[in-house]
């Protein structure tokens, strides 16, 4: 059996009870069975009561490669080597909304772990920090846009700050150096996937960025012609593909028609007119450096083999927040 000194420093890891009063539990609980059970069997009660599971087999420490989407109750420990900035963003409702990525590792991989709204608080507070180690308590993990495992806290996962573990992990720099050099995006997703990415325009593709549709059905005109309707006059839309990146990997995102147009800021009706290099010089300063949250499906483009982010919605940061962020950090900085 698992000595008392070790269940005791498991339960004080998964819960928010001090020491002093697990020990006081688990001798009330002795004492409640009249010394039937030893300490440890006492402390298995109490750790079941709490909804820990002290068997030996679930004790083994869950290392980040072994964590795969679909698991439930993920409870990991690792040290937070990058954290995005945070990104402020109004609701199609007008309600605001927060989001911050926080990147967990520990020497077998790594993971993202989104964090929403209230949760934003732990990083905006600095309650966790670049190089901390922390454990997550019931989390659940699912792939994201990359194809990579992330965590999703839920409504009752949370994290716990750790100041000792028995198990020694690679600092920041190595994990950098890892990470960077490891970050491959995969192409084994299913078509279709619904996913959400935020991070930076770091490039957009040169292209005519017209496509003619049948000004009917709207549907894309093949060799000058509608499948349905046949020879009709052509109206122009617009197609954006561009790369994003939230500062590990990178995808391309593709928008298409009056999204596009406001993806970009520019009118289809602008650019009809101009020469194919000056509307990637227009498009191409509207978006590059533009910090967004994007939501779409995946799809698979087999002549490249790689995947793609069909956007259907995006949302932009909140440019007063982000303003007040940056300022309050400059602040800091110099004492002000």
């Amino acid at each position: 059996m698992v000595s008392l000194e070790k269940i005791l420093d498991e339960l004080e890891k998964q819960t928010d009870i001090s020491r002093e009063e697990l020990e006081e539990r688990i001798n009330n609980k002795q004492k409640e069975l009249s010394g039937l059970v030893s300490l440890e069997g006492a402390a298995h009660l109490i750790a079941k009561e709490l909804g820990i599971n002290l068997l030996d087999e679930t004790r083994r420490k869950l290392e980040m490669k072994n964590i795969v989407s679909g698991m439930k109750n993920v409870n990991v420990i690792g040290r937070i080597f990058r954290i995005s900035d945070i990104i402020n963003f109004k609701r199609k409702d007008g309600s605001d909304g927060r989001v911050v990525n926080i990147f967990l590792a520990d020497a077998t991989g790594y993971v993202r772990i989104p964090l929403w709204n209230e949760q934003v608080n732990l990083v905006e507070e600095q309650t966790i920090k670049v190089g901390d180690i922390i454990q997550v308590i019931n989390g659940m993990a699912k792939e994201n846009v990359f194809g990579y495992v992330e965590i999703s806290l839920g409504k009752y996962g949370s994290i716990k700050p750790l100041e000792e573990i028995d198990v020694e992990l690679p600092s920041v720099k190595e994990l950098l150096n890892k990470t960077f050099k490891q970050a491959e995006t995969s192409i084994d997703m299913v078509d279709g996937t619904s996913s959400e990415l935020n991070g930076t325009v770091v490039h957009v593709f040169k292209g005519n960025f017209l496509f003619d549709t049948c000004s009917i059905c709207g549907a894309t005109l093949q060799d000058g012609k509608c499948l349905k309707h046949g020879e009709v006059k052509s109206t122009p839309n617009l197609v954006i593909s561009c790369i994003v990146d939230d500062g590990i990997e990178n995808m391309r995102a593709v928008t298409f028609r009056s999204l596009a147009e406001q993806f970009c800021g520019v009118a289809t009706s602008e650019l009809v007119n101009l020469s194919v290099e000056e509307r990637y010089k227009l498009i191409a300063e509207k978006l590059i450096g533009k910090e967004l949250l994007l939501r779409g499906r995946l799809k698979k483009n087999k002549i490249f083999n790689r995947l793609e982010l069909i956007v259907n919605s995006f949302e932009e940061p909140n440019v007063l927040e982000k303003s007040k962020e940056l300022i309050d950090k400059i602040k800091l900085k110099i004492g002000g």
